[in-house]
Order: structure tokens, then sequence, then C-alpha cells
């Protein structure tokens, strides 16, 4: 039976043990969300899917915990305080982005750019976030308990957002700047060899049924590597030497998205780690999900040299930058005790 806690003044108690001496409010709000017949749902599973499986399952992922629910997201976030949060990011982009590129207009934005950096290659980066975000709605499905469940929702929908930042930053394109189209970029998305590896690194990832690996390819292998080349090392760093004010102000919010995932990943990975009876074979899992899914994107991001060698742009060289995102790689799997695969040319 679930542990009853009471405390002298409140007149509150929870069904769950806390972290710390007193439940948080994203504790209160998130924690004994999700029944099952091992905790509080004592009447058996009331719907199971047409093939008699029950709705969660232990083999839905390799991964193994002794308490799925001892899980919490260091960032602590949920949905109220999310959406006022978001909310608060989104306003200042509809009044920011529009003004800067009115300032910008036709005349300082280098033509170039606006015309395939940005309408032929981040306009297919819709495509990017929408394939992760069919990913981690998977793996909400299937997680196994409701902390865990709650912090990929978010990530979910963060993808969403960006999906809808970057086409909204379109109709802003058009009303700012002459001659910009976005007309190319599906084209670009299925048959450019710059953006086809990362196509097909995204689609391995939605084609994936292990809702833990899922997780580990997004925000442990594609994410460090080529969502940081692009996002922070191409658009991000160059978008100043072309003219292009806006831009850097959106990714500067999805930076923000990336290091919450990044912080409730590797908190969910030591969680694991360090389980007494499965640590060890959860280890050596991740570990064999990193070799097997950096292969794929580091064909990818190698792909995405494209990018930095657009005729008639202002760039930084794609060797310093692909040097920089695969140390931060590294240095990210090292804090976890995991290593990184050799790459190719190293």
């Amino acid at each position: 039976m679930p542990q009853i806690h009471t405390y002298p003044g409140h007149r509150k108690f929870v069904w769950f043990t806390p972290q710390r001496r007193n439940p948080t409010e994203y504790e209160l709000y998130t924690v004994g969300q999700q029944s099952s017949p091992k905790q509080w749902l004592h009447v058996d599973w009331p719907i199971r899917f047409d093939d008699g499986r029950e709705p969660y399952t232990e083999d839905s992922t390799a991964l193994r915990a002794t308490d799925w629910e001892g899980y919490r997201d260091p960032t602590r976030t949920w949905y109220r305080p999310y959406v006022v949060s978001q909310c608060q990011v989104e306003r200042t982009l509809d009044r920011l982005v529009p003004a800067q590129l009115e300032d910008a207009g036709t005349t300082e934005m280098n033509p170039a750019w606006a015309r395939q950096a940005l309408g032929t290659y981040y306009m297919a980066w819709p495509f990017v976030e929408y394939g992760l975000f069919l990913g981690l709605c998977y793996a909400v499905g299937e997680a196994l308990s409701d902390t865990v469940e709650f912090m990929l929702a978010f990530q979910a929908a963060d993808r969403m957002r960006h999906v809808q930042d970057i086409v909204h930053l379109s109709f802003d394109l058009e009303d700012s700047v002459e001659g910009f189209a976005d007309t190319q970029a599906r084209q670009a998305w299925m048959e450019d060899p710059v953006l086809v590896p990362t196509r097909e690194n995204v689609e391995r990832i939605i084609a994936a049924h292990d809702w833990g690996e899922i997780v580990v390819a997004i925000n442990l292998v594609f994410e460090p590597l080529v969502g940081e080349l692009v996002k922070d090392r191409f658009f991000a760093r160059n978008a100043v030497y072309n003219g292009d004010p806006a831009t850097p102000t959106i990714l500067g919010t999805v930076r923000d998205d990336r290091r919450r995932h990044r912080e409730a990943t590797s908190e969910l990975m030591r969680f694991l780690f360090d389980d007494e009876k499965h640590g060890a074979a959860n280890r050596e899992i991740v570990q064999q999900w990193i070799d097997h899914w950096t292969p794929f994107s580091e064909r990818a991001a190698r792909s995405l040299r494209g990018l930095f060698e657009i005729e008639g742009i202002t760039a930084q060289p794609f060797d310093s930058a692909w040097e920089s995102v695969t140390k931060n790689h590294a240095d990210l799997l090292a804090e976890l005790g995991l290593r990184q695969p050799v790459l190719a040319g190293k």
C-alpha cells in the first residue's frame, strides 16, 4: 500500500514519499497521476489494448527501475507554470521579431542568407522538430511513471512550439524581406544531400519501439550533435554577420528549452544508473544505444557542412563548429559516466 504522510500545521496528506522533507508543488501536482494495479488501482486495468496488452508494460523499454515513481524532474516543470512561462516567451517573440525584421528590412539582410539559409534550410527545420515531437509522443504514451511521462510531455510540447515559431517567422519574413520564400523547403527536406541524412536520422528515431531508446537517441545523441550544430553554431552565431537579428532571438528560447531537456534527461540517466539492482545493466544498455545512434547523427551533421558553405553568406568555418559540438557531446556523456564513440576522422 502507498505510504500516507501527514504534516503538522498543514491540512494535507500525500500518498508518496517526497524527495525532501516536505513535498514540492511540482510533486503534489505530478506524482500519483499515473495509476497501476501495483499501486492504488486495485480493480486491475479497466481497459486494455485490442490484443490484451496492458496500457503500461515493463517490456516497453529495455531499461529497468526498482521504482520508476522515484524519478524527479530536476527542473520541477508542471503544467500551470509551464504555460505561464511559455506564454510570456511567445508574447515577447510576437512583439520583438517583427520589430527586428522591420529594422533589418530589405537593405541590411544578406539576400543569400534570406533566400537560402532561411528560406530553404531553416524553413525545412520544422520537419525535424515535428519528427522528434512524434517520437516523444510515443515515449509519453509508454513511459512507466507519471514523473517521467510529464517530463517527456513538456519536451514534446516544446518541439511543437519550435515548429510554430519557425512557421511564424516565415510569415514575418514574407512581410519584411523582399524576395523571401519558403517554397523550396519541402523539396530540400526530401532531396537535398545537405538534409537527407538528417531526415533519415529522424525517420529512424520515429520508427524506434523502445521509448527509453527514443529519449536517448534524441537528447543524448541527435540534439547535442545535429541540433546544436544547426541551431547554435550555424543559424544563431552566423545570423548577425548576415543582417539577421530575429533568428538568434528565437533560437535563444530554443537553447533554454534544450538546457531543461538535457538536465531532465541526465537526471533520468543518473536515476537509472544508480539503481542498486538494475544500474549496471542500464548503463550498458544506454551505452549500446549511444554507440548505435551516434554514427547516424554524425553522418547527418557532417552533411550539414553545406550550410556553412552556402555561396554568398558569411559564416564561421564548419570544422571549428563541429569540433566544439563534438567536445560538448563528449563532456555531456562523460558527466554521466558514458563514452563517446570514436567519430570518423578522429
